[in-house]
């Protein structure tokens, strides 16, 4: 069986959190595939899937999933402070 979760999120700072953040998408588990790309201007599109063979591939694409939620939060909130100065 395979999953796929579709996330999307708003953002001004799209184009430069995908830019980042798609440099790290290698040495991923296998059978897992991401794709990110700025949807629109303000947009990130995110879709994770996996192949789940067993229970700990589940927690694997949750486990990746809050890990790529939490790059983006902390990128936008670093990018925020940075073009206040």
């Amino acid at each position: 069986m395979r999953i796929s979760i579709k996330i999307t999120y708003d953002t001004p700072y799209a184009k430069e959190i995908v830019e980042s953040i798609k440099v790290d998408n290698i040495d991923i588990p296998k059978g897992m595939t991401i794709n990110m790309l700025n949807e629109k201007e303000n947009r990130i599109l995110i879709e994770v899937s996996m192949e789940i063979e067993d229970n700990k591939n589940i927690l694997t694409l949750r486990n990746t999933i809050d890990e790529i939620l939490q790059n983006i939060i902390t990128l936008e909130r670093t990018i925020t402070k940075l073009s206040k100065k």
